[in-house]
């Protein structure tokens, strides 16, 4: 099993201290991402093959997450706008990824013969947003709608050709009398329907959010990389998190993948051997997903209920 990333270091609280005391700035509502990580105790993180953040609703998991990207320079699907103080944040952790102050070495994908020891984060290493799952799928309705509308319009001019009989004349081989002309001249003795298949084919096919949340998923990671993945349980169902859980260990297992993840699904808190980070307890302490409180609730909830189940 591969591990890429072995340990980071996030900005003590003197650090902090200090930047507030040199820059004397106070006309900011806030200065993120500074006074999240030392209130909590959070210093070094040590990874392993699958390590999760968890967390509540502002416990800062998917702040960790963008941090790490950031440092790292990881691929991403969609820009990320981060706040006043985020680029001197990153720009001071040089000394904090791997025990190094080395910047960045030259991308190695995992081979199994050099064992596990650190050797590079690989090219091809990414974070993953529900954001950008979002994204594809409002990409993908977005040019079927145009697809649509293409089809109307040439559905428009077969009817206007073929059935109202109405012709232009070719009176210039350039501009767009020569072009309706072409299209005319292309639809005759043709059906509508092979007609728009020949101009515009077919919509892009597409499944439910989480259908296509999985897929997104499948086609975006694939072996010999370090996957940082922010809470990538959104649209999908109960069903499709614990596909996507076996997926993603299996991933890890065979294919030398190593993931970061931040999370609160207990579908993918339960992925074997997972390293979990609790954000929600002072000094970020690593517990078995059996006694995070959200998971906890969901085991109460269900066994309170057990009688309905037989």
């Amino acid at each position: 099993m591969a591990i890429y990333l072995r340990d980071f270091m996030f900005r003590s609280a003197r650090e902090e201290s200090d930047f507030y005391l040199a820059e004397k700035r106070t006309c900011f509502n806030s200065f993120y991402p500074l006074d999240i990580f030392p209130q909590k105790g959070l210093g070094r993180v040590d990874f392993e093959p699958v390590t999760i953040f968890y967390g509540g609703n502002g416990s800062g998991k998917s702040t960790m997450l963008n941090i790490i990207a950031a440092r790292l320079n990881v691929l991403r699907e969609i820009p990320f706008k981060p706040g006043q103080f985020f680029d001197w944040y990153v720009n001071g952790l040089d000394r904090c990824v791997n025990g190094t102050s080395q910047v960045k070495v030259p991308p190695l994908s995992f081979n199994s013969e050099l064992g596990e020891e650190w050797k590079g984060i690989p090219a091809e290493s990414r974070i993953l947003t529900s954001e950008d799952v979002f994204d594809k799928t409002l990409t993908v309705r977005g040019r079927n709608r145009e697809i649509d509308r293409q089809r109307d319009m040439v559905a428009q001019k077969w009817w206007a050709y073929n059935v109202e009989g109405k012709h232009t004349n070719m009176t210039s081989m350039h501009g767009p009398e020569y072009e309706a002309w072409k299209m005319q001249h292309s639809m005759r003795d043709k059906s509508m329907s092979k007609v728009i298949k020949e101009e515009v084919g077919f919509n892009i096919k597409t499944g439910s959010n989480g259908e296509n949340a999985f897929e997104f998923f499948m086609e975006k990671v694939q072996g010999n990389a370090l996957y940082l993945l922010d809470e990538p349980e959104n649209s999908l169902s109960a069903t499709w998190q614990v596909k996507l859980a076996s997926y993603l260990e299996g991933m890890a297992r065979f294919e030398g993948c190593q993931f970061v993840i931040a999370t609160h699904s207990p579908f993918l808190l339960g992925i074997h051997d997972a390293k979990i980070y609790d954000l929600d307890t002072a000094g970020v302490p690593v517990r078995k997903w059996t006694e995070l409180e959200n998971v906890r609730q969901y085991y109460e909830f269900f066994r309170e209920r057990m009688e309905e189940f037989c």
